[in-house]
């Protein structure tokens, strides 16, 4: 994953100018939220009957800047867990367990299991996606490639009947993953929620009711 530019010439470029007006962008600042990502969540879990329940656990893959895991500890309340693993440092978010690590590697995983305690996981979500190269095709394998790794963990740590909610984009690879989402999963929804651009090519995959394998 790569930056193909610097922070300086991000912010003259028409990305940047496009950003500063989005109305979703304006209505996070005014509401205090880290990013106008957390209304991608929020339209996903109330237009789709994902509820969280009160005690649920919850684990959020790439979770920088923070904000899908600040949702979703509001809705678990105390009894519930939110862990949320990224490679970059985080700032504190009450009610969450933040580990900075590669949920892939073996410290990571160590991590991972240290702060569920033995609990089983009720839902993955991730909003991952790669650092943008400017070659589509490249960016759509790293998507791809982010996708296989999340359907992975969730594998390994989800309960039976337990979800799965991703960031993808259409292209090379997408219907062969899509497939095999389906092996693990009961029911798979494609979803665009109105807080994401138009012009993105992002969309999420939702995966319910994970089928427990022998």
């Amino acid at each position: 994953m790569y930056n193909s530019k610097s922070k300086a010439a991000r912010k003259t470029s028409a990305w940047y100018q496009r950003h500063a007006n989005d109305p979703h962008v304006k209505r996070a600042q005014k509401e205090g939220k880290r990013s106008r990502a957390a209304f991608k969540l929020t339209e996903i879990l109330e237009q789709h009957q994902l509820q969280v329940k009160k005690n649920a656990v919850i684990v959020d893959l790439g979770c920088a800047p923070g904000s899908w895991s600040i949702e979703l500890a509001k809705r678990v309340g105390p009894e519930g867990k939110v862990i949320g693993i990224d490679l970059l440092p985080l700032k504190p978010i009450e009610g969450v367990s933040l580990i900075q690590a590669d949920f892939d590697s073996p410290e990571g995983q160590k991590a991972l299991e240290e702060a569920l305690e033995g609990r089983a996981v009720d839902m993955v979500v991730s909003d991952m996606a790669p650092e943008m190269s400017g070659d589509k095709l490249v960016d759509q394998m790293r998507m791809i490639g982010l996708n296989e790794m999340t359907l992975h963990f969730a594998r390994q740590y989800l309960r039976p009947g337990g979800d799965v909610l991703m960031k993808t984009f259409m292209g090379e690879g997408y219907d062969a993953f899509r497939r095999d989402l389906g092996l693990s999963f009961k029911k798979i929804k494609n979803i665009k929620p109105a807080a994401s651009r138009k012009t993105s090519p992002e969309f999420f995959l939702l995966g319910r009711e994970f089928k427990a394998i022998d």
